[in-house]
Order: C-alpha cells, then structure tokens, then sequence
C-alpha cells in the first residue's frame, strides 16, 4: 500500500468511527440535542479532528445517510441479480430489513424528510449524491417490476415508476410496525417474526401479481 493509499485507509477508518459514535447518538439523544462535544467525547476524538473531517453535524448526518444507501443499494443491486422474480423479490425485502437494523436512525431521517423543501440548486455533495443514490434505487425496482411484467408475474397495468415508491414505502411500513409492535403481534397471533414478516411480504407483493402467492 502506498503512502498516500495509507493516509486514506486511515483517514477513511477516522471519518467511520466518528459516523459510528455519532449515529449512535442521533438516535438515543435526538439530532437536535447531541452536540459536537457530545460527538467528540463519544468518538473519543477532539472538536478540532471532528472538523478536519466534516463541516458540520448536519454533514456529519449527511454523511450516514449516504453510507447507508450505498450499502442498500449494492445489497438490492445483488437481490435482483435472482433468476426467480419472487425469490429477488424476498430477497429485497430481506436486504430493507438488514439496512433498518444496520441503519436505523439514517432510515428514520430519511423516509421523514421532505424533498419539497430542498433547494436543489445550492445542495452539497454529500446531499447530491444522496439524491443520486435514491434515484439509482428507484431505477433498479423499476427495471425489476418491468421484467416482472414482461415475464407475465406482474399485472401489465401496473405503472412502474409509481409502483416503485408504493412498494417501497408499503414494505418500511411493515418493518416500522415490525419494530414497534411485532413482538406484541406475533405473541398475540402465535407466530415468529420471520413468519410475521413475511405474511407482509407476501400481502404486498399480491397486490401487484397476476396471481397470488
């Protein structure tokens, strides 16, 4: 590894670390209550050092955010990858359901948000390729569905690029609910999460099937 590979590698480590200790106070302490003192005594890391890597605990947020759609992304890139339209399908699910858990206050903050009040013309970066990485998703569900139409599982009706945002959303929903409230459903109901879980998988997809599963 050359030196400046190094430096990077280590910077890169640095930048995680601070990501790590800062999530984790985002999402016990709230956003607007921690601090950056709170962040440096978290990520045992000075004021000065936290700056030397990000702007500002919004960039410091922007930042998470993006980490967690890169991996969403790869991971739904992956799933699709599936010869079987329902097993990709599953498989989606699965990888919404491993970034909630990896990333979970970087989710929250991202299905509240509220892309009307964005001014796209003076945006970072960071809050760019957040929006590209978005974007990109939304184009390989819309790839996804439109082969399911093509091979006849998905009805030829469906509007995809709509269905895309329906599906998506009906699916965090689900794992929303899963979070709040699935140990009180499954014990009510006498089933185990993953059964739960994908008892909603399959609701969701049905809606869109030519037939059921």
């Amino acid at each position: 590894m050359s030196r400046e590979n190094k430096k990077e590698a280590i910077a890169a480590l640095h930048r995680n670390q601070i990501m790590k200790a800062s999530e984790e106070l985002f999402l016990n302490k709230g956003f607007d209550q921690t601090t950056i003192e709170d962040i440096s005594k978290a990520s045992e890391y000075s004021r000065r050092t936290i700056y030397a890597y990000y702007e500002s605990k919004e960039d410091i947020l922007h930042h998470i955010i993006e980490n967690g759609l890169h991996t969403l992304k790869d991971d739904i890139e992956e799933a699709v990858n599936n010869s079987d339209f329902i097993d990709a399908y599953f498989s989606i699910c699965n990888a919404m359901y491993k970034n909630q858990n990896n990333h979970t206050y970087s989710i929250e903050r991202l299905n509240s948000s509220n892309t009307s009040k964005i001014d796209f013309s003076n945006i970072s970066d960071t809050l760019k390729s957040i929006i590209n990485l978005g974007t990109k998703i939304n184009q390989v569900l819309e790839d996804f569905i439109e082969s399911g139409k093509k091979s006849g599982i998905i009805r030829k009706d469906i509007n995809s690029a709509v269905t895309v945002y329906i599906l998506y959303s009906s699916i965090n929903s689900l794992l929303e609910l899963n979070k709040t409230k699935g140990r009180f459903i499954c014990n009510e109901s006498g089933i185990s999460e993953d059964e739960f879980l994908k008892y909603g998988y399959r609701q969701i997809i049905n809606s869109i099937l030519e037939e059921r599963i």
